[in-house]
């Protein structure tokens, strides 16, 4: 068996280089010369010693582009020491496909796409890792055309977030012999090329806006604490902070909201913060974080004498009404219900009365009766009172106390109402079948927006707003 060049030389590649160097210098053919004397030893050298950098890592599948200047190929495919080697190749490169299994000693899965066909790559790439799912896999894009290249690294770091184990790598080299136009065999290394898209968190950046403008703020905050891991920077922890209040809010988990948002606050005036694009929105989210506390007390204590908790808490309800919509009409109207609810007992609280013990009296009684019965349109022996006031009792109730705001809307829009106020408890997700309409949710939303904006004026909470500060990126 002839003995190889490397172990000719001692496994000094520096030798055989010079050697080389010398021969072409005297006239010989630097190709043939190169193939002759470099390459066989260089190739053992891979086959013994692959370099790679950051460390070595064994992958079970390796993809390569294959261009007309596939030299670098043979390394990449012996750097990943993958047992099945898929190569992309063009028309034009398929014939050094034999080549490079003989420089190789491996098996060859080829694959034919246009050399500028991009979207051939996505497809084939998406194929491949389907097929291996659960493997590392190497992404090689030295070698083949630049938009093949190009195409295979977009497509690597793109299924990267959805194939975790995928890797991007090229064959480089720390030095380039200027005389002989080459790279100095033995300077090659492969490289495990870092996903700008996590490095930078810039794709996570995008990602978690989009999410948060949408109002997915738990979403948002997985993102934003993912890119704090990625990237060490701290910025994205109050990013985290932030979204997680409005989560806790629109959960309607006051508690969790107040304590998130106190939190951030607390870290937007630490020095190392006072720069931060959030600190721009301070006053807002500082008023955001009272009307949160207020909401909290309210809740506690379930007096509504906290008439800024009972504030917060109906325009929360009412901003979920409106934000689900028509995508969601039963929940919105689950919402509208209890804003108009909660307001309609902070108007009967300000008589000294509560809804579950109203403590009517016999005139009471028989006036709420027929008050009722003309808002049904029945006759007051067929109106029935409960122990408890509902939301029809609760109208008819403060309108025969004279209530300034309810007795303001007229008897036949109240009457208007009647019907989707008393199928309350027919609704689907209470104790019915019924679904109310678009028309039904945007009249329950009207009613309580008119006692909001009363209760907006005699609780001091003028100018707090509900809408996400922005991110400032």
């Amino acid at each position: 068996m002839a003995e190889n060049p490397l172990d000719r030389a001692g496994g000094d590649l520096e030798a055989l280089w010079l050697q080389y160097k010398e021969a072409v210098r005297a006239g010989g053919n630097p190709q043939a010369l190169y193939q002759e004397l470099v390459w066989p030893a260089l190739l053992e050298r891979w086959r013994r010693e692959p370099s790679v950098y950051p460390s070595p890592q064994t992958f079970a599948v390796s993809v390569h582009t294959l261009g007309t200047s596939p030299e670098a190929t043979a390394p990449a495919v012996l750097g990943g020491g993958a047992e099945k080697v898929y190569v992309l190749h063009t028309a034009e490169s398929a014939r050094f496909l034999p080549r490079l299994r003989e420089d190789t000693g491996k098996d060859l899965y080829p694959v034919e796409i246009g050399k500028s066909d991009v979207a051939a790559i996505y497809r084939e790439i998406k194929r491949l890792l389907e097929k291996h799912p659960d493997v590392p896999v190497a992404l090689d894009l030295t070698s083949g055309t630049k938009a093949m290249s190009a195409g295979l690294a977009a497509a690597g770091f793109f299924f990267q977030r959805f194939f975790p184990k995928v890797r991007v790598v090229y064959v480089d080299n720390e030095d380039y012999d200027p005389e002989l136009r080459r790279p100095r065999a033995g300077t090659e290394r492969l490289v495990i090329l870092p996903n700008p898209h996590e490095a930078l968190a810039e794709v996570d950046a995008l990602f978690a806006k989009e999410l948060y403008g949408r109002g997915e703020f738990g979403k948002a905050a997985g993102y934003f604490g993912g890119m704090v891991g990625k990237t060490g920077d701290q910025q994205y922890l109050l990013y985290k902070m932030l979204a997680e209040m409005y989560h806790a809010w629109r959960t309607l988990d006051a508690q969790g909201a107040v304590r998130q948002g106190r939190a951030l606050l607390g870290r937007l005036s630490e020095n190392a913060w006072l720069q931060h694009p959030l600190n721009e929105r301070r006053k807002t989210l500082e008023a955001q974080v009272a009307l949160l506390e207020a909401v909290r007390r309210f809740l506690e204590a379930r007096d509504f004498g906290e008439k800024a908790g009972v504030y917060g808490l109906a325009e929360t309800l009412l901003r979920l009404s409106q934000e689900v919509g028509e995508g969601q009409p039963i929940l919105a109207a689950l919402y509208a219900y209890r804003a108009l609810e909660l307001l309609l007992q902070e108007r009967l609280a300000l008589l000294g009365r509560r809804a579950e013990a109203p403590g009517l009296s016999l005139e009471e009684e028989g006036a709420l009766r027929e008050e009722l019965a003309r808002i049904l349109r029945l006759s007051p022996e067929k109106a029935r009172l409960g122990d408890k006031l509902g939301l029809l009792d609760l109208l008819a109730f403060l309108r025969l106390k004279g209530d300034p705001v309810v007795g303001a809307v007229p008897l036949s829009e109240l009457q208007g109402l009647a019907g989707v106020l008393k199928a309350r408890n027919e609704a689907l997700l209470i104790h019915g079948f019924r679904v109310p309409t678009q028309k039904e949710v945007g009249q329950l939303q009207g009613l309580a927006r008119r006692l909001l904006q009363d209760l907006e004026a005699r609780s001091g909470v003028r100018g707090v707003s509900l809408d996400p500060v922005p991110l400032g990126f």
